[in-house]
């Protein structure tokens, strides 16, 4: 996988390595840290690389319930480290369906178990404004359009700046950045699942494709094509 960066993202980062460790660090110029699995908290700034590995890179909204149940069971603000073994066992039927070329509902299906397994059964005490994740589920159904906060907070039934209070409270993130997040998800699955990143682009309200590069290489810390699998990529040594 190409190294990853300076970014930050609105979402959990779930990282674990099917042959070897993964590297992280919060800044340029700080030493990288090794890791066999790592959780990286919303908001956090981070660099990613991982040359000549497999690599199991999950991305999730913070505001689900295994969102929270992993924040509160693992996160410290920044990166956390998940105990080698722990991310061995989790990760060992997901490895194999990977090596065995599983379809990607398949590989989602064992990735969704991953979560739970980590996650643990036990609900988190914190739980997520109803109005909120109200507001959340419509504006997925409308990003291929302007999105405003008035008519948002209207959604939820608030005053504009009470909304705004409120979804920074309850997802760590104002308005405007999570609608720019939650668009670049909608291109990036659209552009992977065979869509042309132009229509892609357009289909979640980028003015261009290049709009959406920029958007994902300062989200993300890479653009869309470098997101796949580079076969060739030279083997580098990561001490653990």
């Amino acid at each position: 996988m190409a190294p990853a960066q300076l970014h930050r993202h609105h979402a959990i980062q779930l990282c674990i390595g099917f042959d070897g460790p993964i590297q992280f660090r919060g800044r340029p110029d700080a030493p990288w840290n090794s890791y066999l699995g790592a959780l990286i908290a919303p908001d956090l700034a981070h660099e990613f690389r991982a040359p000549g590995r497999q690599v199991a890179n999950m991305l999730f909204e913070p505001e689900t319930p295994i969102g929270e149940a992993l924040l509160e069971r693992f996160s410290n603000g920044s990166i956390a480290r998940i105990p080698g073994s722990l991310a061995a066992d989790v990760s060992a039927d997901l490895k194999a369906a990977w090596a065995a070329g599983a379809s990607d509902q398949e590989l989602a299906s064992h990735a969704q178990a991953l979560l739970s397994r980590l996650a643990g059964t036990a609900s988190p005490r914190n739980k997520a404004d109803p109005r909120i994740l109200k507001c959340i589920n419509w504006i997925s159904h409308h990003l291929d359009g302007p999105l405003r906060l008035s008519e948002v907070a209207a959604v939820a039934g608030l005053s504009e700046g009470r909304f705004r209070h409120l979804f920074v409270a309850e997802t760590g993130i104002a308005f405007r950045p999570y609608i720019l997040w939650t668009r670049l998800n909608r291109a990036l699955e659209l552009g992977f699942g065979g869509t042309s990143w132009t229509e892609a682009a357009h289909a979640a309200n980028f003015s261009d494709q290049a709009h959406l590069i920029r958007t994902c290489r300062r989200m993300l810390g890479l653009v869309p094509t470098s997101m796949r699998i580079n076969v060739t990529a030279a083997e580098e040594k990561i001490p653990v």
